[in-house]
């Protein structure tokens, strides 16, 4: 059973998902997505685990920090705060992307309190390189009465994909696989709205973090998941082509799916083995109260099917504006993510 809980760390609201039992493993979600991503992997491993998937500040239901972090360390303190909360000593952690480098940090900030980290999608990117994907990868995202943040939306969603970075036209860039079904990019831009305006916060500061230096500062022990059909695996070696110490391992991962998550599974399963079990608090363990609904109303009418050129969000957006002139873009964008998740589209 997939349980909702939030903590309140110095009045900002952390909010996770716990399933399962056993050793607490807490997993660290890809920006700009949420806890809510890693839950199918999660429930594979709830069968050996007490599986955290916690939002990260600003994203998913948790609330974003109080001011604009200066690093990663702006994160890892308020989850040893979060861990502290949860009464949880030395728990495993597991990173994907942006998730990966925070992992990376809080074990170098507090490395007698993780007992293994598993670091999935990260890599290096050299000084140039990094400095040439800050000036391009985030583009304003501010919700816009007119629709246009829309489609800039569904332009890095559909070229994500394509190209890495996204931003990259060029041929040496290219991924050459195909593009994801529609559906998939349709879940991909609605995380991109949800997280708002400040979608690049984490994810721009974890880019900063992106460099072999901190894996080589590691202390803990740690495997670093070489996932063949990434779309970063090029950064993923040129992380791997450095040395690092002995308590850091290197896995191959297959491409497929499939294969990666049994393969993960299987890797993450080896690390139970004397560790201690772990439960929530009981005072902690209450139902979050139910989020209030968006202003505004919604059509009577069928939401607008998903299309491959994303112009159903368009068709969406200027339906709501019909039917809510009061409203500015920002609370026509919580009523079209309200309207679009209560949907099975």
């Amino acid at each position: 059973m997939i349980r909702r809980r939030k903590v309140t760390i110095d009045n900002k609201n952390i909010h996770f998902y716990i399933l399962g039992a056993g050793p607490a493993l807490v997993m660290f979600h890809p920006s700009p997505h949420s806890g809510e991503l890693l839950l199918p992997l999660a429930k594979e491993l709830a069968l050996d685990y007490t599986v955290i998937c916690v939002d990260t500040p600003g994203y998913g239901k948790s609330d974003a920090l109080p001011n604009k972090p200066i690093d990663l360390t702006n994160y890892t303190a308020v989850f040893h705060a979060f861990f502290n909360k949860l009464n949880m000593e030395q728990p495993v952690l597991y990173g994907s992307a942006t998730g990966a480098q925070i992992a990376i940090r809080y074990a170098l900030d507090y490395p007698n309190e993780v007992s293994h980290i598993f670091l999935d999608n990260a890599a290096h990117f050299n000084d140039a390189l990094r400095a040439r994907i800050l000036k391009h990868y985030f583009p304003d995202l501010t919700p816009e009465l007119s629709g246009s943040h829309i489609r800039k939306v569904w332009e890095i969603t559909n070229k994500m994909f394509q190209y890495f970075p996204w931003c990259f036209n060029e041929e040496e860039y290219a991924l050459h696989r195909p593009q994801l079904p529609k559906e998939a990019l349709h879940g991909i831009a609605l995380d991109f709205f949800k997280a708002g305006k400040d979608y690049y916060v984490a994810y721009e500061t974890a880019f900063k973090h992106e460099k072999a230096e901190y894996v080589q500062e590691l202390k803990v022990p740690t495997t670093i998941f070489r996932w063949k059909g990434s779309i970063i695996k090029p950064y993923i070696d040129d992380l791997l082509s450095f040395k690092f110490p002995s308590c850091v391992e290197t896995v191959s991962i297959p491409e497929s799916h499939v294969e990666r998550n049994l393969e993960m599974i299987k890797q993450l399963r080896n690390k139970t083995k004397r560790l201690v079990s772990y439960s929530l608090p009981e005072a902690l363990n209450i139902e979050p109260k139910k989020e209030a609904k968006a202003k505004g109303v919604t059509p009577k009418k069928t939401l607008p099917k998903v299309l491959e050129n994303g112009s159903h969000f368009i068709e969406a957006w200027e339906l709501l504006k019909r039917y809510n002139p009061e409203l500015n873009a920002v609370e026509l964008q919580d009523l079209m993510i309200e309207w679009f998740s209560k949907s099975k589209n």
